[in-house]
């Protein structure tokens, strides 16, 4: 104990000390601000590539970095060092989480690993000090808190928390299957959808020790919604939550002084108001101007009907759903916007490929740029550096 107390000392005075000069001396090339990892499956492990944000244009793909499933991917606020969720430890039948040290020409060099304790780990966040990684195990349905050391590394999991219930799907919703982890702009609370409860989960952060406090939860009504991801503005005031099962997107206010959810109302994320059979929603992200909000929709059955929504974002931060865009890809499990808000990149996880649209910056309207952009394995994660 007296030695664990000692390594949270010595890493906090570390981190007032050096973090600023770090944050101000990272040594990147001109590009890479334009910089982005693309997580997968069945390939060879984390691939790279250069974004031209005035031409709308990616440079060749290459492998960043030879690991097992690099699923999905965080980036730490210095830029220097990125994270991603890994096949596990066999021994252990626990998930892994890695650390890679980012260089100047792109590539990664692995630091470390540790186990997840839980199975299937989904979804990684960082918070904004870059001093604690949480992952989301769907499959044992816990939650595991990391420190984040001076070099990048990361210390054995100091917390984990096991959700319990269940909820109206008899395939989906036996058991808790948090998703995602979304940290709220004033680093003090985490959220964690749960697909397999319907309900969002809600965690006081303490970053200086990477541990998490249970604070309550909010529902996610309906029934059989299937919460997934979720994304907050800037002011965080509100909470958008992407429901993969009703494929809609729920709103809440947020209190920011305790972190509590209020919901507001839900949203079908089709032009109809219908959902479609066999289909699910995958990702949510707001537009770097907070005036629109992109979601994707994955054909299940493979029948060419892969969608992005938008929705427009009032001031007051009530949404509007005013287009579907075909996805040009087959299976857009992930999608992300340049820093610019010009581009939205989409992967398809079972086309093999990669489309980019270009943002209409007055309406907020997607327009195919570029399709069939050719990937090696499955892209499942699309992560800008910035």
């Amino acid at each position: 104990m007296h030695k664990y107390i000692l390594e949270i000392m010595v890493r906090n005075i570390f981190r007032k000390l050096l973090l600023p000069l770090a944050l101000a001396h990272a040594l990147l090339p001109a590009e890479a601000a334009n910089l982005l990892y693309f997580g997968t499956s069945q390939s060879e492990g984390i691939y790279t590539a250069v974004f031209d944000s005035e031409k709308g244009k990616l440079a060749p793909i290459s492998l960043a970095a030879e690991i097992n499933s690099p699923g999905f991917l965080a980036t730490h606020p210095n830029k220097q060092y990125l994270y991603s969720t890994s096949a596990g430890f066999e021994k252990s039948n626990t998930g892994a989480v890695a650390a890679f040290r980012v260089h100047e020409d792109g590539s990664l060099s692995l630091l470390n690993k540790q186990p997840t304790l839980g199975r299937s780990a989904c979804h990684l966040s960082i918070d904004t000090n870059g001093q604690t990684l949480i992952v989301a195990n769907y499959s044992s349905g816990n939650v595991s808190a990391f420190p984040i050391r001076i070099d990048g590394t990361l210390a054995p999991a100091s917390s984990t928390h096991q959700h319990i219930g269940s909820a109206l799907d008899p395939n989906r919703q036996k058991e808790p299957h948090p998703h995602s982890v979304c940290i709220h702009p004033n680093n003090r609370h985490v959220y964690v959808p749960d697909l397999g409860i319907d309900k969002v989960m809600i965690y006081e952060l303490d970053p200086w020790r990477a541990k998490l406090t249970p604070s309550g939860f909010a529902d996610v009504p309906g029934g059989n919604q299937g919460p997934r991801h979720m994304k907050f503005p800037s002011d965080g005031k509100r909470a958008y939550v992407l429901n993969e099962l009703s494929l809609s997107i729920a709103s809440y206010s947020v209190n920011l002084k305790n972190g509590d959810l209020v919901y507001i109302d839900t949203q079908s994320v089709f032009t109809n108001g219908m959902a479609a059979k066999g289909m699910s929603c995958a990702e949510i992200r707001i537009h770097p101007s907070e005036q629109w909000i992109y979601a994707s929709i994955r054909d299940l059955n493979g029948k060419g009907r892969d969608l992005l929504s938008t929705f427009q974002r009032a001031a007051d931060g009530s949404i509007k759903l005013i287009a579907n865009t075909p996805a040009a890809v087959y299976f857009p499990r992930n999608f992300n916007i340049d820093p610019s808000g010009k581009w939205l990149i989409v992967g398809g996880q079972r086309s093999a490929t990669l489309a980019i649209f270009s943002i209409n910056q007055d309406t907020g309207a997607l327009t195919l740029k570029s399709a069939d952009i050719p990937f090696e394995g499955q892209p499942i994660c699309v992560e800008f550096l910035q």
